[in-house]
């Protein structure tokens, strides 16, 4: 998993089947963070030596719906990881660790930045066509206007 990389603190970690197993949600525990790690079909909730596991399905078992909710905000995650890489691609181009985290630091600024300027335009034009509705008159009706 990637979370041996980060240093510090972690919060809550999502993840699909895939990654679902007491190693994770140990890891995931022993950083600081609460795992809701979305569990295989047949996948026991015995602790077998990890009580971060136990307190994960314990948490699911007693409050489904919490837990279905808590999961599903990685799909917020998933897709704006999607449309970043769709706009910059999938592959950073530096061989060095350090210089990798830089150029990926680079491409999140400037997806954030590209963002930002988006939302800036589409409030401007909502309060310049909210301008042009006032007295009485929508814009369409001023569009016509001889």
């Amino acid at each position: 998993m990637l979370l041996k990389r980060i240093h510090g603190v972690i919060g809550i970690v999502c993840s699909d089947k895939a990654n679902s197993c007491r190693e994770n949600a140990e890891l995931v525990a022993s950083r600081g963070g609460k795992p809701f790690l979305m569990p295989r079909k047949n996948a026991s909730s015995k602790a077998k030596g990890s009580q971060a596991w136990k307190e994960m399905m314990t948490y699911r078992k007693k409050h489904p719906k919490a837990f279905k909710n808590r999961y599903h905000k990685r799909s917020n995650s998933e897709s704006t990881n999607s449309s970043f890489k769709r706009k910059y691609g999938e592959f950073l181009y530096s061989r060095k660790w350090r210089i990798q985290k830089r150029e990926a630091g680079l491409k999140v600024i400037t997806y954030n930045l590209r963002l930002l300027i988006r939302y800036r335009i589409r409030e401007h034009l909502k309060l310049w066509t909210q301008g042009q509705t006032q007295g009485g008159r929508s814009s369409e009706a001023i569009r016509h206007l001889p």
